[in-house]
C-alpha cells in the first residue's frame, strides 16, 4: 500500500499559498470527522465501535502513535481523496472538491495532538464544561417551533460548523456566513447537496442526511438569524481609503466622466495583479460595481445588490463572505465544476472570463463590506 500511494500522488500538488496548520483549517474539517471518520477512526476520547473492531482490515486509530505522521502531505491527500480499494475506505463523496480535501489533511495533522477537549470543542461544539452549545430556539422565530428529534439532531449538526448564528464557528472566516441569507436561496442550496447538483463532500453527506421538509426548516431557521457583524475592521480601512483615493476631490465635483474612469486604475489592472492592497480593493470595488465590460464580465451588484441585498431570492447576499470561501467558488465555476440553484449556471461565462487577480480582487472587496441587517418582512 505504501509504494502504491508514494507512486499515485507523485502528481498531487500542494497549493503555494496553503498552511496546514492554519486554525480555521482545521477546525473546517472538524466536523466532518466527527460525523463521517471517527467512527471509524477513532478520536482524542471517542473508541472504535465494536463491529469496526473486528473489520479486516481494522482501520487505524488516527491520533494514537505515528499513524499520520508517516505519511507525507501528498500521500494523505490522495488517501482521503481516492480511499482505500477493499479496505472499507471511501474516496471523499466528489472528486471536485481538493479544497475541502486539503482541509481534512490540515485537520488530521492537528488530531494526534488534540486533548479530549480540545477535540470536543472543535469536532462536537462541546464546551470545556462538557456541555453542548446550546440553540436559542428563540432566535429562529417559528422555525424551531415544536422541533421533533430529527430537527434537533439536523440543527446540532448545521450548528457545529456554522454556528447557532449561521455566522460560522472557530477561528473568524472559517465558514461561510449563511445568516440572513434568503430562505428560497437556503432552501434550494440544501436541495442541491442533497441531489449531488452542487459538490461539496461536507455538505452533500450532511444535506443527504435528512429529507426535504427538515432542510426546508433548517433553511427557514438560518434565514431568520440576524445578518448583522462588522466586516474585517482593517480590511474595511484600507477598503474606504482605496474608494478616496480613486474618487475625484472637491474640485472635480462636476465631474461627469465615467465611474471606470473615475477609478484611478492602470488599465493594466484589468487582465494583471495591480500593486498594493488599496488598488486591489480597488480594482474589486470596480468590478463589483461596474463590471468589466471589456472582458464581459458583468458587474456582481447589477444581480447581488448594491445594498448587500440580492434581487432574486435565489441569489446569495455577499457582503462579508470570507475571501477564500469567494475565491474558492469563482474558481469553481472558472473551471466548470459548480453546480448549485437553478441560476448557478449564470456565474459560468463570468468567472470563464475573470482572471485570477480579478477573482482576488473582488473577493477581497467583498469580504471587507459589513454585513447588515435587512427585514425581509418589510420588502
Amino acid at each position: 500500500m505504501q509504494q502504491t500511494v508514494s507512486r499515485r500522488s507523485w502528481l498531487v500538488e500542494k497549493p503555494e499559498d496553503l498552511d496546514l496548520s492554519d486554525p480555521a483549517l482545521v477546525q473546517r474539517g472538524s466536523g466532518h470527522f466527527a460525523t463521517g471518520c471517527a467512527p471509524c477512526h477513532a478520536a482524542p476520547g471517542v473508541r472504535q465501535s465494536e463491529v469496526v473492531e473486528h473489520m479486516t482490515p481494522m482501520p487505524p486509530q488516527l491520533h494514537v502513535g505515528d499513524q499520520v505522521a508517516e505519511w507525507a502531505d501528498r500521500e494523505l491527500f490522495w488517501i482521503v481523496q481516492h480511499g482505500i480499494k477493499y479496505s472499507g475506505m471511501p474516496a471523499w463523496p466528489t472528486q471536485e472538491r481538493p479544497d475541502e480535501v486539503w482541509s481534512m489533511v490540515a485537520f488530521l495533522r492537528a488530531l494526534p495532538n488534540m486533548t479530549p477537549e480540545r477535540y470536543r470543542e472543535l469536532a462536537l461544539g462541546i464546551d470545556a464544561g462538557g456541555a453542548p452549545e446550546e440553540v436559542d430556539m428563540e432566535a429562529g422565530g417559528e422555525a424551531l417551533g415544536g422541533l421533533d428529534g430529527i430537527l434537533r439532531e439536523a440543527v446540532a449538526d448545521c450548528t457545529r460548523c456554522h454556528g447557532e448564528d449561521g455566522l460560522g464557528r472557530g477561528p473568524e472566516g472559517a465558514f461561510p456566513i449563511i445568516a440572513g441569507q434568503p430562505q428560497a436561496y437556503l432552501a434550494a442550496t440544501l436541495k442541491a447537496y442533497q441531489m449531488g447538483t452542487r459538490q461539496s463532500g461536507y455538505m452533500q453527506s450532511a444535506a443527504a442526511r435528512y429529507d426535504d421538509a427538515v432542510l426546508e426548516r433548517l433553511a427557514a431557521y438560518y434565514a431568520d438569524q440576524p445578518a448583522a457583524a462588522p466586516g474585517d475592521a482593517a480590511l474595511s480601512q484600507v477598503a474606504e481609503e482605496a474608494v478616496a483615493e480613486s474618487a475625484p476631490g472637491p474640485e472635480q465635483a462636476t465631474d461627469v466622466r465615467p465611474m471606470t474612469e473615475v477609478f484611478a486604475i492602470d488599465p493594466a489592472a484589468a487582465t494583471g495583479f495591480p500593486i498594493g492592497q488599496n488598488e486591489t480593493l480597488a480594482l474589486g470595488r470596480r468590478i463589483a460595481e461596474t463590471g468589466l465590460p471589456e472582458r464581459k464580465i458583468a458587474a456582481c451588484d447589477s444581480c447581488h445588490g448594491p445594498d448587500g441585498i440580492a434581487r432574486n431570492p435565489l441569489f446569495p447576499r455577499l457582503d462579508g463572505q470570507p475571501f477564500w470561501y469567494l475565491k474558492t467558488h469563482l474558481e469553481l465555476w472558472k473551471e466548470g465544476h459548480r453546480g448549485g440553484t437553478r441560476f448557478a449556471h449564470l456565474m459560468s461565462p463570468i468567472a470563464i472570463n475573470m482572471t485570477p487577480e480579478q477573482i482576488e480582487a473582488v473577493s477581497l472587496w467583498y469580504e471587507s463590506r459589513e454585513i447588515r441587517p435587512i427585514d425581509w418582512a418589510g420588502r
